[in-house]
């Protein structure tokens, strides 16, 4: 199963369940084992953790219930219960009540040849609760938001809802030291763009 995270382990166990707006999904209320229904992974492993952060309520309460550990990662699981983790549900778009999660669409949008990279994140939207914007670095200059659009809502990797809206073309993102992106920064940064027009929308 390469690509995937695995299964698990001995004495450990795995689950994905429903994300929600507030709160946390019961451990039994988990997503189709089918490959494509996105949750977020919960794990209990009785013999290594404590289940609780030493005089943290708050974190405690954020990440553990009823024995299990919220992970916070999002990801999908088989009919034979292999994992493959596709994001962080801190990322997670809400449109028009769809969860919708940026590391899909951003596989489908860095297979344009004319895209080098790109951070997918949310910003406010009146009317669907927040809509998808895209930041992306160019590969070719001739790229133009257009093009990018009718490429994602045309892609059989991601649904026609999930193509971005709004896209700005730059030629830096946010990365941690060991390379990984950070959506919070253009999450944050996205929502002063919109208010400054800097976003194109389509």
């Amino acid at each position: 199963m390469a690509g995937s995270a695995g299964r698990s382990c001995t004495d450990d166990e795995v689950r994905i369940v429903n994300v929600y707006d507030e709160g946390k999904a019961n451990p039994d209320d988990t997503v189709p084992c089918d490959g494509k229904t996105e949750g977020e992974i919960i794990i209990k492993c009785p013999g290594k953790t404590t289940y609780c952060y030493v005089g943290n309520e708050k974190a405690t309460k954020d990440k553990f219930a009823d024995g299990w550990m919220y992970t916070g990662d999002v990801g999908t699981w088989d009919e034979n219960q292999f994992i493959t983790i596709s994001g962080r549900k801190d990322d997670m778009i809400i449109s028009k009540g769809e969860n919708i999660y940026p590391a899909r669409i951003e596989e489908a949008i860095n297979k344009h040849p004319k895209v080098s990279e790109c951070i997918v994140t949310g910003v406010p939207d009146s009317v669907r609760g927040e809509s998808v914007a895209a930041y992306v670095i160019p590969e070719d200059e001739s790229l133009t938001a257009k093009e990018l659009f009718e490429f994602c809502a045309n892609s059989p990797d991601i649904s026609k809802y999930q193509a971005p809206r709004y896209y700005r073309f730059v030629t830096e993102l946010p990365h941690t030291a060991t390379g990984k992106k950070q959506h919070f920064k253009i999450r944050q940064q996205a929502k002063e763009d919109l208010k400054n027009g800097l976003l194109i929308k389509k």
